[in-house]
């Protein structure tokens, strides 16, 4: 089986440590490790500091030097052209109650027609009064992806906690906010 390519927000972005960034963010302002266009950016450079003749970070009193497992994927990452997840355009959102003591959050979002395309809610913000999720969309190994689509459905189990004062869900079309509705 041949390499996949990595893609930012699931293998590149977990590399880095809040550590790693807080170093960077004070040796070079405008290299923050957890903005994609930035790492985009600045691709070379990390990968001089990580893999090159004499490789200096994360230095060794910050947990020292990456697997060599991890500067391989970091190549791969840059070789496969910069990856990263695509914010998916939901249709029909609902919040509603589920069984037992929590709501169920639902939607419909079209990917690629790709054997292995998926979407999913990933939850950005937990905090139990104001839950925030992002809708990604993966369209799958195909680069370019198919352009004809299909739907899926997705839901997602919601604390009942924060149901009372709704969840909020980042998409390709913005930010919306959605609460049960009233009976």
């Amino acid at each position: 089986m041949a390499d996949r390519f990595p893609v930012f927000e699931l293998h590149v972005l977990p590399m880095f440590r809040q550590i790693d960034r807080q170093h960077m963010m004070r040796v070079q302002s405008d290299l923050d490790l957890l903005d994609y266009d930035s790492v985009k950016k600045n691709a070379d450079t990390i990968m001089s500091f990580i893999d090159g003749e004499n490789p200096t970070m994360p230095p060794p009193a910050a947990g020292g030097l990456w697997p060599s497992e991890w500067r391989a994927v970091f190549a791969r990452w840059i070789a496969g052209g910069h990856r990263r997840l695509s914010l998916g355009t939901g249709q029909n959102y609902k919040l509603a109650p589920a069984a037992g003591h929590t709501h169920q959050l639902s939607c419909t979002v079209a990917v690629p027609k790709a054997q292995d395309a998926a979407a999913w809610l990933d939850v950005v913000d937990a905090n139990p009064a104001s839950t925030t999720y992002r809708l990604y969309v993966f369209g799958g190994e195909t680069v370019p992806p198919p352009t004809d689509t299909k739907n899926l459905s997705l839901r997602e189990r919601v604390d009942t906690a924060a149901a009372p004062n709704g969840v909020t869900v980042i998409d390709a079309a913005g930010s919306r906010h959605l609460t049960e509705p009233v009976a």
